[in-house]
This record gives structure tokens, sequence and C-alpha cells, in this order.
């Protein structure tokens, strides 16, 4: 006989295994578990506890009971199963740190990178399209009206009054001193042209300062034609007062 033909094949080794499990499993009944070991022993074999020695392990029983067969089978694959998930998760983990890590060195390059860079840009002399640069936003100009000195009228419509509130087209913030007995508050204010088109409508609170309630609102009028308006304020929980407004003058 040739060395190939006693040569087996790895098939061949695992059908004598399958086959050796199998005929474990039921030809050797032992109904009586009689000599059979106990619980803790055959777990330690089945999870190779390392501080079993071989001759600790009763290997030869268990091929020859077919109940103690069984359950080592089944401790063995809850130990392969259990040694597969701490694998899984310690792979994650090392995973999981390493990712953090690339993304500190990352982030941490980046950071250090950065000055460098805008460094470089504020070096280089730029086009002159891109050194253009919106005009500066005019500040608004601060005006302060005291309404107690006005003759206020109730309703949505004003009255003539011979006096009124003289305003310039442009972008104002107005300080309103309010006519004595209005509360603090949350104060509604609207802004109409003549023919009542609401040109402003907003809210603001009221804030008392001796003895004198104001309320703080800004106005753009330089779009504004020149003519006569109508400021409007309610007070909380009252009725409106409405105002004269006549904005003139140069931009």
């Amino acid at each position: 006989m040739t060395e190939r033909n006693q040569s087996v094949s790895v098939k061949q080794l695992r059908d004598v295994v399958a086959l050796g499990k199998k005929y474990s499993k039921t030809a050797f009944p032992n109904p009586t578990r009689d000599g059979c070991p106990n619980f803790s022993t055959l777990r330690a074999m089945a999870y190779r506890d390392q501080r079993l020695s071989l001759g600790d392990l009763p290997v030869s029983h268990v091929v020859s009971c077919s109940p103690c067969f069984q359950e080592y089978a089944r401790l063995r694959r809850m130990s392969v199963l259990t040694r597969g998930i701490q694998v899984t998760t310690a792979s994650l983990v090392v995973l999981a740190v390493l990712f953090a890590s690339v993304r500190f060195v990352w982030n941490y390059t980046r950071a250090r990178g950065e000055p460098s860079i805008s460094h470089e840009h504020r070096s280089k002399p730029q086009p002159s399209v891109a050194t253009q640069q919106a005009p500066p936003r005019i500040a608004p100009l601060a005006l302060t009206v005291n309404l107690a000195s006005f003759s206020p009228t109730r309703g949505d419509q004003a009255k003539d009054s011979a006096k009124k509130i003289h305003l310039p087209p442009k972008l104002l913030r107005l300080s309103l001193l309010l006519p004595v007995g209005m509360e603090p508050g949350e104060y509604a204010l609207r802004l109409k042209d003549s023919v009542g088109t609401v040109l402003k409508d907003t809210h603001a609170p009221g804030r008392l300062s001796d003895g004198i309630t104001s309320v703080e609102v800004d106005l753009d009028l330089t779009a504004t034609s020149r003519g006569s308006f109508i400021l409007m304020i309610r007070p909380p929980g009252l009725s409106w007062r409405t105002f004269p407004v006549l904005v003139e003058g140069g931009a």
C-alpha cells in the first residue's frame, strides 16, 4: 500500500469525529447516572478551565455516558458562543479606541495648522474685488420724545392736532416718554402713513424710571416719503392711543 493510500483526508477525519459524537449521544444510556461527575466538573471541562489537569478530566466517562456527553456538548457550545461574544466585544472596544485616537490626532493637527494658513492668507495681497467690504451699518440716531406734552386721542383714527411729533427721515432709536398714568408692562406700537398702511408693528417693554414710564423703539424712516403719519401706542390691557407724526427735513 502506497503512502498516498495510507493518508487520511480532512473530510474523512470530520466524518469519523461526527460519527463518534453521534454514537456517544445515544449509545451509552445511563438513566441512574452511575459514576457521573457533577455539573461544575463538566462545566470546567467544557470551558477549558486551566486549573484542571488532564488527569482531573473525566474524559473516559463522558465518551461512554450519553447523558454526560450531551450535557458536555451543550456546555461546550455555550462556551464557544460566550468566547465569540467576548472576542467581538473586545474587538469593538479596540476599534472605538483606535477611532477616537485617530479623530483626536486629526483634530489636533488641524487646529495647529489653522493659524499658519490664516497667517498665510493675511500676508498675501487680495484682489481688489475681494477687498471690497459692505459699507458699515449706520448707527441709529437717538431721539427722546416726551409724549406727556402731546394730546393723545383714543381709537384707531387720529384727530387733527396743532402739535405733532417731528421726526427726520433717518434710522432712529426713539425713547418715548409716556404720559403720566401709563404703567410699566408690554406695549404695542404701530406706525401708519396717511392712507392707513402699517409701516411698523412691534412690541416693546415699558420701563419705569424716576416716576416716568418709557418705551424704546427703532424706526427706519430713510426710505419714507415726507408727510404725516400716526404713531399708535396701546398700554397693557387698554385701548390704542394715537399721536400725530410729521416726517420732514433732509436725509
